[in-house]
């Protein structure tokens, strides 16, 4: 039986640089960091939130096109973006864009209760961030009954 989602991996361009990128907008402190041949990586985490950063310096492709815009990357099947609930969006943003973080499009509100926006990190990878406000999804005959 699945007990938790463990962590999330990343493929960065510069290791070190992600791992202060993290740190400085939201508070990720440094678990560990390995090299093994030419992959060097890191465990980052804040809170139950565990990331592992991986770098193959020279040897990194770059992320492809179609994955830099969310809609063309979603209609492309596999994993989309990570998803950082928070406390306040409005204050997340706020510090975000005086961080000259990238904010792509504006503020919407989610199907599944809440308000989200989207972010790139300095890589160039799809953030979502998202507050959660609870609402029933009543009468939705999609919403499986438990």
């Amino acid at each position: 039986m699945i007990k938790a989602l463990n962590h999330i991996a990343i493929t960065v361009k510069n290791l070190n640089e992600s791992i202060d990128w993290y740190r400085d907008k939201f508070g990720f402190k440094l678990v560990s960091k390995h090299q093994y041949q030419d992959m060097y990586f890191a465990l980052i985490s804040l809170k139950k939130i565990k990331i592992e950063l991986f770098c193959f310096n020279k040897t990194t492709k770059p992320l492809p096109d179609y994955r830099k815009k969310l809609m063309d990357d979603l209609i492309v099947i596999g994993t989309k973006h990570v998803c950082f609930e928070v406390d306040n969006l409005d204050l997340m943003v706020s510090k975000l864009h005086n961080q000259k973080v990238d904010i792509i499009g504006e503020q919407d509100t989610s199907a599944f209760g809440g308000r989200y926006i989207f972010i790139k990190d300095c890589n160039g990878i799809l953030i979502e961030l998202y507050e959660f406000k609870f609402t029933l999804l009543q009468n939705n005959p999609l919403a499986e009954k438990n």
